[in-house]
């Protein structure tokens, strides 16, 4: 069996010393072009590939700042699982993390540019921010790009802004998916759906959104009404009492948002479970109760600890190895029903 080529094995071929073939394996080395030349064509001649992740160990520490804030806790916190199971799986390779968690108040964009500003002059390589869009945060997310700062928008996008890439879920494929589901569940001649969305504020609902309406027309769904619950339950609470009294023929129901109980314990207070079909958002304990209690008929789950996972490990490898990432990394929306709910239950 051939001995697989190490970087000490290349330098006593060359006769180097081991860090100054390690060198050669950075563009910014100060080696000088004719050497750098020689020692990866010698690399290319041996079959030595080299071991980035060990490279890391001899460079200057990756800083990473993280800035999330969101109002619905079940969501929130698998999307922070996430990024913790990332941080903990590449701390060994000379990277740092701070963490700031914050709720979202009146003043939260004023925090959120002072948060920013406070990983700027911390010297941060990349940021990942968990955001809203908004024009303050959309300009400084530029400003921050153009001091070579690497930002990342996590499960929000802020597409006019210079981000290097966002980690989130397919909004299309889901809103695909809830309508063909409602074809599914509900008879042809019971098709009245009401919408209970996240903020419309965020481009993720309205992606959602945008694509659950597209595709209602196929199965002739007809959709009564859109209501904002601003991700806040007590809104939800008050909007769920004003959809029934204004629209009593509701068949169905689609929650865009983790901002789903209100809405559930409505349906069961109400003896409703029998004649509304509910197609929900993600899965957390407390709607598992009302999915196998058959309140919630199905849910869509968008999977925000690989979301929070991937956005740190894509960001460290463009970082650390300059890798390219694709502008969009998306995790693979997937339906939950009762019979399939324990594989997605932890």
């Amino acid at each position: 069996m051939e001995q697989k080529v190490t970087i000490y094995t290349l330098a006593e071929k060359l006769n180097m010393s081991v860090s100054a073939v390690s060198r050669a394996f950075n563009p910014n080395t100060k080696l000088s072009a004719e050497k750098r030349k020689i020692i990866l064509e010698a690399a290319e001649q041996y079959g030595y590939v080299q071991n980035k992740m060990a490279s890391r160990l001899s460079q200057d520490p990756i800083k990473i700042g993280v800035l999330m804030y969101g109002r619905i806790e079940a969501y929130y916190s698998k999307l922070m699982d996430g990024l913790k199971a990332a941080y903990s799986d590449f701390h060994n390779y000379k990277v740092t993390c701070d963490i700031r968690a914050m709720n979202r108040t009146e003043h939260s964009v004023e925090t959120a540019c002072a948060v920013l500003d406070e990983f700027r002059d911390a010297h941060c390589d990349g940021i990942i921010l968990h955001g809203i869009y908004h024009e303050e945060i959309v300009e400084k997310v530029n400003a921050l790009s153009a001091a070579g700062i690497r930002v990342v928008t996590l499960h929000n996008d802020l597409p006019a802004s210079s981000r290097l890439f966002t980690s989130t879920t397919n909004t299309d494929y889901t809103g695909k998916m809830v309508a063909q589901l409602f074809d599914i569940f509900l008879p042809r001649d019971r098709r009245n759906v009401v919408v209970f969305s996240g903020s419309m504020q965020s481009l993720i609902h309205q992606g959602l959104i945008f694509s659950f309406s597209r595709s209602a027309g196929a199965y002739n769904l007809q959709i009564l009404q859109q209501y904002d619950t601003l991700d806040i339950p007590q809104i939800a609470e008050r909007l769920v009492e004003e959809a029934f009294e204004t629209y009593p023929q509701i068949d169905a129901i689609y929650i865009s948002s983790s901002n789903s109980i209100p809405v559930c314990k409505y349906i069961e207070l109400h003896g409703l479970a029998e004649q509304i079909v509910i197609i929900a958002s993600d899965v957390f304990d407390e709607l598992s109760h009302y999915i196998e209690t058959g309140v919630v008929n199905a849910t869509i789950f968008q999977d925000p600890f690989s979301q929070g996972y991937k956005a740190f490990e894509q960001l460290y490898y463009n970082l650390a190895e300059n890798k390219t990432v694709p502008t969009f990394v998306t995790a693979t929306p997937q339906i939950v029903l009762k019979s399939n709910l324990p594989l997605y239950q932890k």
